[in-house]
């Protein structure tokens, strides 16, 4: 099958445990509890909590609470089970050749909120910190917990409804054409009357990186 092929994967990092980025993988870390550290060439970056920060291969990365670690692996590496590092989720993405970039945000979304039928233009994994989610993705339907996880491959329709009785957060990490780099939106609307519907969340952008 032609196409680029990668693992993403998103991991717990327990309290004093450390890892380095798998060789030609890259990484999103997020600080869920307590603090982390990317250390790369001799330089160190404190990850507060609630914040996050990029890593490429060979960086070390160190958590004093529990950190959340995304990364995006070549296919064919396995998963990782390293003292302090346990796998939560793990899917397998297919994506067009050619340049992609690595983006992480935050999403919240208030009570009753519920996204418009929509899919978007890359895979990504999502991991809720706050609240209670029904994911409706393709035929499936998943009620999302809190450190819960789920996977969108960029091909499904998806509808995402706050059920929670108060604010929903969560973490996403995603591939994408390098053409949205900046922040331009990956949301595609399924039908012009969800595209005229509200979205009500509320986005934070961490940051983007090349992949590849």
């Amino acid at each position: 099958m032609s196409g680029q092929h990668w693992r993403m994967t998103v991991y717990d990092l327990g309290s004093g445990a450390a890892c380095a980025v798998q060789e030609r993988s890259f990484a999103f870390l997020y600080a869920e509890r307590g603090e982390a550290v990317v250390a790369a060439g001799g330089k160190t970056e404190p990850v507060a909590p609630g914040e996050g920060a990029f890593a490429a291969a060979g960086d070390r990365i160190t958590s004093t609470g529990n950190a959340w670690l995304y990364e995006i692996a070549p296919s064919s590496l396995p998963l990782r089970f390293d003292a302090g590092l346990s796998p939560v989720l793990s899917r397998i993405a297919i994506v067009d050749d050619g340049p992609h970039i690595l983006r992480a945000d935050r999403v919240e979304s208030q009570a009753g909120a519920q996204t418009p039928a929509h899919r978007h233009r890359g895979p990504g994994i999502r991991r809720l910190e706050h609240g209670l989610l029904r994911a409706e993705v393709g035929d499936a339907l998943d009620r999302i917990s809190a450190a819960g996880a789920w996977f969108e491959s960029g091909h499904e329709t998806v509808i995402g409804t706050n059920i929670s009785g108060g604010t929903n957060i969560f973490v996403r990490v995603m591939l994408l054409p390098a053409e949205l780099a900046g922040g331009l939106s990956s949301f595609i609307p399924a039908t012009p009357a969800d595209a005229a519907m509200p979205r009500a969340v509320n986005l934070r952008l961490f940051g983007e990186r090349p992949v590849g």
